[in-house]
């Protein structure tokens, strides 16, 4: 069976059989790893990722209701599951190297970096206030191995728009923080 042909527009998991959802697996798979890989340049991490998003989606096949394509379906659900599980890969480090920090600085001055890691922790919040492709946009503009190009490709938009994107990101935390605490944290990757 032909999966794709049959499940182009709107339609529910729950009228899949297990061989159907076996056949959708097999022929999206490898593309969807490999879509994933793109982004978390992790093979193993992008396996992962796909797979639980199989699992959750015949888990939950009775409240799913697709109202695109299901490779539409698949390829956003994928993208915005790997997009997180960098941004909370990138909070859990900095949060890391915080508290590796933090613990030198109790012998310094426990003031100033109080001060500081309240300042990162806002520039965080401020970060996840973003609207939601633009956030996706500007983490992925804070990897050294993304250029615009490549966030313009994997994203389907236009090198400009992803410019402009992340022009806003900064202009918007500006707002929120000290312009030089932005600077600091972002311009030196």
């Amino acid at each position: 069976m032909h999966i794709s042909k049959a499940h182009d527009g709107p339609f529910s998991l729950a009228s899949l059989d297990i061989r159907e959802f076996e056949s959708l697996f097999q022929q999206y798979y490898r593309w969807l790893c490999l879509l994933c890989f793109r982004i978390t340049g992790n093979w193993n991490e992008a396996e992962d990722i796909v797979q639980d998003f199989f699992a959750r989606c015949w888990q939950n096949r009775d409240s799913i209701a697709i109202r695109e394509s299901w490779k539409a379906f698949a390829a956003r659900s994928v993208k915005n599951a790997a997009l997180n599980q960098i941004r909370k890969e990138n909070i859990r480090h900095k949060h890391e190297t915080a508290s590796q920090h933090n613990t030198e600085a109790e012998q310094e001055d426990t003031g100033v970096e109080a001060e500081e890691e309240q300042r990162y922790l806002d520039l965080l919040a401020a970060i996840d206030r973003l609207p939601e492709q633009r956030r996706k946009i500007f983490i992925l503009s804070r990897r050294p191995d993304m250029r615009y190009a490549d966030i313009a490709s994997l994203m389907g938009i236009s090198v400009n728009t992803v410019k402009m994107h992340v022009r806003l990101s900064y202009q918007e935390l500006r707002k929120v923080l000290n312009s030089a605490l932005v600077f600091f944290y972002f311009f030196i990757k």
